[in-house]
């Protein structure tokens, strides 16, 4: 999808669609397992590396992530209704960290490089030792 990456604002946008998208995907699977209850959930708090925040989108990653967790999300293109996760939460907060100061920050960076090494050099299946780690394929 090479057209994403021509423009500084697409590609701020897909990536804070894919942010959105592993972070609904995660906390699914952690409710499936019982780890998190969803009705208990009243804040939520994302600590993230330092990225541009200008996109050409409608909304920006804290108001992304509040629909998608807390009000739920309405797609016109097909007429389908994606309800909230935590209908109970009260706050969601997005604070852009620098690395450098940051160690889990960094230590982030660390793993998230190591799956985009193992992904582009088609050794996707050395995930499957680690029993935590949640990852899903996206365009």
């Amino acid at each position: 999808m090479d057209p994403i990456f021509d423009s500084k604002k697409d590609k701020q946008r897909y990536l804070d669609y894919v942010y959105k998208r592993a972070v609904k995907h995660a906390f699914k699977e952690l409710i499936d397992k019982k780890v998190i209850v969803p009705d208990q959930v009243e804040d939520i708090f994302f600590f993230t590396d330092e990225h541009s925040t200008a996109t050409n989108g409608r909304y920006e990653l804290r108001k992304s992530l509040e629909r998608e967790l807390k009000t739920g999300t309405y797609n016109m293109n097909y007429s389908c209704y994606f309800p909230p996760i935590f209908p109970k939460a009260q706050n969601i907060q997005v604070f852009f960290c620098n690395s450098a100061k940051k160690t889990l920050i960094r230590a982030a960076d660390i793993v998230a490089n190591k799956i985009y090494y193992l992904a582009v050099s088609g050794q996707m299946d050395q995930l499957k030792q680690f029993q935590n780690l949640f990852y899903m394929n996206l365009p």
